[in-house]
């Protein structure tokens, strides 16, 4: 009877650790984080850029749009914008912010993971060797100004709030991680499932995850014409790459980028092994006559592991393009799953040989990664895993020079973009497609519609209940179009051409400033 109350009494938390000293692994961290940030500040991804000019434009011209005279619908990520702006307006530079930003979120992803180490009987060092082995991610680094940094912080605080059974810290958690990314949903889903004690009190964390969600998603329809981002309707248009989407995605990347891909996947495998190693602990502790040693409960860091998984089969069935950072929330919480398991090694005085080895392979992998982000360059040039047609110093060049050509020229400030947008109209505010023009999408939503289900079309239709859908394209002056170097028409010869590169899977290119309606 004694054994039985044991195991089933909620563990006490770690004894307490002074303040100043609990904060010392965090802010090593932090340390870390700016080193990293002045290490890939100059290399980020183009749809980074589209958040960049999202929240530039939200905090220096209270625009919601990609440009600063347009607005638009196409933040996949609110909540991030809305965070990302609020820093910009004080510091005035939109990179800046992101910096500062990059390094806060780790602190807090140490703190808070420490916080979960502790309440669930695991050594405190959990928590800051985790938010390494997450800040040193080759994949994770590369995805540096899109909101995977921020949704992992996020997700971190929900394991947090489900370890305490915190209804209404878990619900406020939950409907940031809505706002942030939608298909996340999944995540939230999942642990809530796997965690009773929110479970039993849904009635407190259902409200409180729509006081996050509803009044952003009730503004966005009445002013922006729909409720969830028009980024919905054109990732349901968008079609794998040949015979690669989310499913098997990965296997492209090592294709591309070898070692680099391989040290960026690996913690998937690793924290599929750490699960298991958690699962074999919980289960010979609940069969076993005495507690589990330190109070330790392995279950939400199961259920994380259970959540990251679905997150990934769930993108996989919608067949989605394998986006490198689709895959952030996968490799970030295998991490989480991975390092915990360690922490539960060590306990068990007979497991210690076997989390000492362990222990040293993941320090190999940490160096490793490392050694890879460094080989990238000092700093980065373009992202180690990345699917942009041109470096980011070349499109700064490019935005510039187009610029300079309708400055030149007068008339319609704007052109049309060549299929990449972010970059070219963070610099030159004077790029448009269907990321920046409403109208542009227009087409895409009638044909979503018309083929969509009686009940998907009336959904769709009371989601765009509020929308122009009539309103003018903006006019444009110019078309940018890439071609392969050499396949150009005739009629382009004269025309400006910028000449691009990248170290993505693909040909050498050119772009070309093309009057509208072709060469």
């Amino acid at each position: 009877m004694t054994a039985t109350a044991s195991r089933t009494r909620p563990p006490a938390p770690g004894p307490a650790v002074p303040r100043s000293r609990a904060l010392l692994p965090a802010l090593g961290v932090g340390a870390l984080a700016a080193g990293t940030f002045v290490l890939v500040h100059r290399a980020l991804v183009d749809d980074a850029y589209i958040t960049l000019a999202y929240a530039r434009n939200l905090a220096l011209h209270g625009t919601w749009g990609l440009l600063s005279d347009v607005e638009s619908n196409t933040a996949t990520s609110p909540l991030w914008v809305l965070l990302l702006a609020a820093v910009t307006a004080v510091v005035r530079r939109p990179v800046v912010a992101l910096g500062v930003l990059h390094v806060l979120m780790a602190v807090g992803l140490t703190l808070s993971l420490t916080s979960a180490a502790r309440r669930t009987g695991l050594p405190a060092w959990v928590g800051p060797a985790a938010a390494v082995a997450v800040g040193v991610n080759p994949l994770l680094l590369s995805s540096v100004g899109l909101e995977s940094g921020f949704l992992v912080l996020l997700l971190s605080l929900l394991l947090l709030a489900a370890v305490r059974g915190a209804a209404l810290s878990y619900g406020l958690a939950a409907g940031a991680v809505v706002l942030t990314r939608m298909d996340a949903a999944v995540v939230v889903a999942v642990l809530t499932l796997l965690t009773p004690a929110v479970l039993r009190r849904l009635h407190v964390a259902v409200p409180a995850a729509l006081l996050v969600v509803v009044p952003w998603m009730t503004w966005s329809w009445f002013h922006l014409g729909s409720a969830v981002p028009d980024t919905v309707v054109i990732k349901t248009l968008q079609e794998s790459w040949e015979q690669y989407d989310v499913r098997n995605g990965m296997q492209l990347y090592v294709e591309v980028y070898g070692l680099t891909a391989v040290l960026a996947f690996l913690p998937v495998v690793l924290g599929g092994l750490g699960w298991f190693v958690l699962a074999a602990l919980g289960w010979t502790s609940r069969r076993s006559a005495t507690a589990p040693p330190s109070g330790l409960r392995v279950w939400p860091w199961l259920a994380v592991g259970v959540a990251g998984v679905a997150h990934y089969l769930a993108l996989s069935v919608l067949g989605v393009p394998p986006y490198h950072w689709y895959y952030a929330v996968l490799v970030a919480l295998s991490t989480v799953v991975g390092v915990a398991a360690l922490g539960a090694l060590f306990p068990r005085v007979e497991l210690r040989p076997v989390g000492l080895g362990a222990s040293a392979a993941a320090v190999v992998l940490l160096v490793a990664s490392a050694g890879v982000d460094l080989r990238a360059g000092l700093p980065w040039s373009i992202a180690p895993i990345q699917t942009n047609w041109a470096h980011p110093a070349r499109y700064t060049e490019i935005a510039r020079d187009v610029q300079a050509v309708l400055e030149q020229r007068g008339g319609p400030q704007h052109v049309t973009s060549p299929g990449e947008v972010g970059h070219l109209a963070y610099v030159c505010d004077c790029v448009v497609d269907y990321f920046a023009d409403p109208a542009r999408v227009q087409p895409m939503i009638d044909q979503v519609e018309a083929e969509s289900s009686p009940l998907g079309r009336r959904l769709l239709e009371w989601n765009f209940t509020h929308r122009d859908a009539d309103a003018a394209p903006v006019p444009v002056s110019g078309e940018l179009f890439r071609y392969d170097r050499g396949t150009q028409p005739p009629a382009a010869r004269g025309l400006p051409t910028w000449p691009i590169t990248t170290t993505w899977d693909m040909v050498p290119s050119d772009i070309v400033l093309q009057p509208v309606g072709g060469a």
